[in-house]
């Protein structure tokens, strides 16, 4: 697992654990991606996507973007 797929997957599973609508599923859906996309970034078989959806993923799970760029 790479360092931003890892990271990204802590921090969604975190909020996961707290509220259902962080699934892999949910979150992916309101970013605009497939949960299969997502799934494999968190995995790490996949490289980070475009600086837009990893702003969207960051405003979605109310992460600072600059740690995730």
């Amino acid at each position: 697992v790479n360092a931003f797929g890892g990271h990204l997957r802590e921090v969604r599973e975190r909020l996961f654990g707290r509220d259902r609508a962080f699934s892999v599923r949910q979150v992916a859906g309101r970013v605009g991606i497939e949960p299969s996309y997502l799934s494999k970034i968190e995995r790490g078989e996949e490289s980070p996507p475009s600086e837009k959806t990893i702003r969207a993923i960051a405003r979605e799970l109310n992460e600072n973007v600059d740690v995730l760029l």
